[in-house]
């Protein structure tokens, strides 16, 4: 009886070994998966922030230009600039 016992321990031991192995690389490989997810989420969110950003840039230098303004003076209050004869400079010197 222990004869036949000792022949079933290292096929036992081996089989154990190597379930706690594939267990091991099927956790690793579900783990691989989640960080990559997280990863792609984290590229999109970087691109969405960089193209933001562009149009952030875009509003800023429309706004310091001075173009968006008269176009909105244009079309919102239907101003534009009058004819230049009909401009007059009053120049005044006043000293205080």
């Amino acid at each position: 009886m222990n004869n036949n016992l000792k022949s079933y321990i290292w096929p036992l031991l081996l089989f154990v070994l190597v379930s706690i192995s594939a267990i091991y690389e099927i956790d690793l490989h579900y783990q691989n998966r989640e960080l990559f997810k997280e990863y792609q989420s984290l590229v999109k969110q970087k691109d969405q922030q960089e193209i933001r950003w562009k149009e952030l840039r875009m509003e800023l230098s429309k706004v310091a230009s001075g173009t968006g303004l008269e176009k909105q003076a244009t079309e919102k209050a239907l101003m534009k600039l009058p004819d230049s004869s009909k401009i007059k400079i009053v120049v005044t010197n006043e000293k205080k």
